[in-house]
C-alpha cells in the first residue's frame, strides 16, 4: 500500500484513516500503533460506540465506491463486520437500514421524514461525510462558515459597542443621561454579561439543541439544522461555528427580554457577545485543534469528545464545565495514564 495510506483490518475488512487521524478522539498516536494491523480486540477494549463501527463504513477501501466524504453517493449501509458479533447485531443492522434510506447526494432537510420515527437514534450515529441541507444556494450558504469569519465579523462589533458605551457611561462627564459609571463598575457590568453567556451556552446546548423532537418531521427538521447536523456529521469543519448573520438575528432575539431585566443591558451584552465568540473560537479549536496535555483546552477537547460519542445527554458545557457541575450532567473522562496527541 502507498505510504500515505492509513490502513487497519476490522472483520476481514481494510478501512483507509488517513483523513480521520487528526480528528480521531482518542489522537494519532494511539492510532499509529496498529496502523496496517487488526482493530477489533482494541475497539471492543476501549468501549468504542455503535458509533464508532457506523463510521467505519466511510474509510472503506473498495475501489468500486466513493468514500463520500464530500456528498458523493455512496454504498447503501455499511457491511456488519465480524468484531461486532458480540454487540447488538440487530441494533447495528437497523442502524445501517436507516441510513440507506437518505441519498447523501441530494439535500438532507427535505429526506428527514424517511427517519422521523427514529431520528434520535439516527442523528446521534456519526458519519464521517459533509452534507448539504437545502437545494438553495442562498439558503445553504447561511448553514455554514469557515472558522476565522466568525471573529472577522464580531470583533469589530464588540470593539465598537465597547467603546461607545465606554464613552457614554464612564467618559460621558457633563452630558451623562444618568449617572456615571466608575470603570470599576463598566468591568463589572461586562462581566456579568460574561457569566450570562455561560449560563446561556449551557442552557442552549441542554434544552434547546438537544431537546427531543419525537416524530414532527418539522420539529426534526428545525433541530438537524439547528444542532443535529453537528451530530450527525461532527467533523465538517464549515458547520461547527455560527455563521453570522442567524448569529446576528439570534442576538437580537435574546436582548430584547434581556433589555426589560437588566441595567445597562448594552453593556452587559457586550460581555456577553465576548463569551460567545470565545465559546465559539473553543467549539472549533476542541475538534480540530491539537492542545496538548495538561492544558484546559486539551480537558475540554475530551470532554466535548465525551459528549459526541458517548454521552450525548451529558457533558454540556464545552468552554466551561461548571453548569455541568450545577446541574449534575458532568461526566468523569477516563483517565488513561498517557498523552493523547492530535
Amino acid at each position: 500500500m502507498a505510504s500515505t495510506e492509513f490502513a487497519v483490518n476490522l472483520g476481514g475488512k481494510t478501512y483507509d484513516l488517513r483523513n480521520f487521524v487528526r480528528d480521531h478522539p482518542g489522537g494519532i498516536n494511539t492510532l499509529e500503533k496498529f496502523r496496517g494491523k487488526p482493530v477489533g480486540q482494541v475497539m471492543k477494549l476501549y468501549g468504542h460506540s455503535y458509533s464508532a463501527y457506523h463510521m467505519l463504513n466511510d474509510f472503506r477501501v473498495d475501489s468500486g465506491k466513493d468514500a463520500n466524504l464530500t456528498g458523493g453517493v455512496s454504498a447503501s449501509g455499511r457491511i456488519i463486520t465480524k468484531g461486532e458479533a458480540d454487540m447488538d447485531h440487530e441494533q447495528i443492522a437497523f442502524l445501517e437500514e436507516l441510513e440507506s434510506r437518505l441519498d447523501w447526494s441530494k439535500p438532507l432537510l427535505s429526506q428527514l421524514h424517511k427517519i422521523a420515527p427514529h431520528y434520535e437514534l439516527w442523528v446521534n450515529s456519526a458519519v464521517y461525510r459533509k452534507c448539504r441541507l437545502f437545494a438553495s444556494p442562498v439558503l445553504e450558504s447561511l448553514t455554514f462558515t469557515p472558522w476565522y469569519v466568525v471573529p472577522m465579523f464580531w470583533i469589530p462589533i464588540i470593539v465598537c459597542m465597547g467603546v461607545l458605551q465606554f464613552r457614554d457611561h464612564v467618559f460621558c462627564g457633563d452630558s451623562c443621561e444618568e449617572a456615571s459609571l466608575s470603570g470599576l463598575e463598566f468591568v463589572g457590568h461586562i462581566v456579568f454579561g460574561f457569566f450570562l453567556w455561560t449560563l446561556l451556552e449551557y442552557s442552549l446546548h441542554r434544552w434547546v439543541f438537544h431537546h427531543d423532537p419525537g416524530s414532527s418531521v418539522i420539529l426534526i427538521q428545525l433541530h438537524f439544522l439547528i444542532h443535529g447536523m453537528h451530530h450527525k456529521v461532527p467533523f465538517d469543519g464549515l458547520r461547527q461555528v455560527f455563521p453570522p448573520i442567524p448569529a446576528l438575528l439570534l442576538a437580537v432575539i435574546l436582548y430584547l427580554p434581556a433589555s426589560l431585566l437588566f441595567t445597562h443591558s448594552l453593556i452587559k451584552l457586550t460581555g456577553a457577545l465576548i463569551g460567545y465568540l470565545i465559546y465559539d473560537m473553543i467549539h472549533y479549536y476542541v475538534h480540530h485543534g491539537s492542545p496538548r496535555d495538561g492544558t484546559y483546552l486539551y480537558a475540554m477537547k475530551r470532554y466535548h469528545s465525551n459528549h459526541h460519542f458517548l454521552n450525548h445527554d451529558k457533558a454540556f458545557g464545552i468552554s466551561s464545565k461548571l453548569w455541568d457541575h450545577i446541574f449534575k450532567t458532568f461526566v468523569q473522562v477516563k483517565n488513561l495514564g498517557f498523552s493523547l496527541h492530535w
